[in-house]
């Protein structure tokens, strides 16, 4: 079968399975499947696919048809400027968390000495960008989940980047005194999803991404009072950045702006949504 003819008949297929975007998910598929970019599919119309090929092809498809995410069906994704390994133990990167890397590079220099706190890190997407862009940065990744720090793990050496990694609870008694205290920069993403949306997510989102990295149960506060919290105990000197439910992002940063000394301003996200706190201590 010729390139441009299972493109069509993939690209059908997902349209009737009621998937956004099946066009788009296709040329992810073949991409993937044929190693190369979507330049190069492009000029590909009348080659012919080996069967080989084919079939991984028409795999994939499947397995998105059920509403899986392509991520997780071909095993990455890109993330500001890296191609990170994923697996269903992580939660799939999204736009808004590289709008709030490229905020907080924003506020530093990329020769600075610093040191970052990446919390609940996941597949290490923002402890990576921020090395990447920060190679003299002293950075620290946390999850309470140890697959996904294998996950993270396998991202930095991929890149070898040299991240140090910590498997710790946020709510842990013992949170203060497995990654310390002073950091220049505190960064996360936490489960800011109430249990009572659960529903209303689409299915690739409910019914695949990790429950854990999702949902905060029914205190949309809960992560951002534990990290408050935190802050008393001197987990941070400098920078704070997080993002945050937009329902929740003002009631959230309300509840920072009583932590003394931290000033507190709430960022939008591209679609306009309050979406990021940035919070930053005040030098006496």
């Amino acid at each position: 079968m010729q390139v441009k003819d299972l493109l069509v008949h993939t690209a059908r297929t997902l349209k009737q399975a009621g998937l956004p975007e099946p066009r788009r998910i296709t040329e992810w598929i073949f991409c993937d499947v044929l190693d190369c970019s979507p330049a190069q599919l492009m000029v590909c119309d009348d080659v012919q696919i080996e069967q080989k090929n084919t079939e991984e092809i028409l795999a994939a498809a499947a397995r998105c048809a059920v509403h899986e995410p392509v991520q997780y069906v071909t095993g990455s994704t890109e993330f500001h400027g890296l191609l990170l390994h994923l697996s269903p133990e992580v939660l799939i990167p999204r736009p808004e968390t590289e709008q709030l890397v490229e905020m907080v590079l924003e506020t530093v220099t990329s020769d600075q000495p610093i040191r970052v706190l990446d919390i609940g890190t996941g597949s290490g997407c923002i402890a990576l960008a921020v090395k990447q862009a920060c190679p003299n940065a002293q950075v620290t990744a946390c999850d309470i989940s140890a697959g996904a720090l294998r996950i993270a793990r396998k991202n930095a050496d991929r890149y070898g980047l040299q991240i140090q990694m910590i498997q710790v609870d946020l709510f842990a008694h013992d949170f203060i005194g497995k990654v310390g205290t002073g950091y220049d920069l505190v960064i996360a993403n936490p489960p800011y999803i109430p249990d009572s949306e659960r529903s209303a997510l689409p299915r690739m989102v409910r019914d695949y991404e990790p429950e854990i990295a999702l949902f905060c149960g029914d205190d949309p506060l809960k992560f951002y009072r534990m990290i408050t919290k935190h802050l008393d105990n001197g987990l941070l000197e400098g920078i704070l950045a997080l993002e945050a439910h937009s329902d929740y992002t003002e009631l959230a940063g309300s509840l920072l702006r009583r932590q003394g000394g931290l000033d507190v301003h709430i960022k939008r996200d591209l679609a306009g949504l309050p979406r990021f706190i940035l919070g930053e201590y005040v030098r006496a």
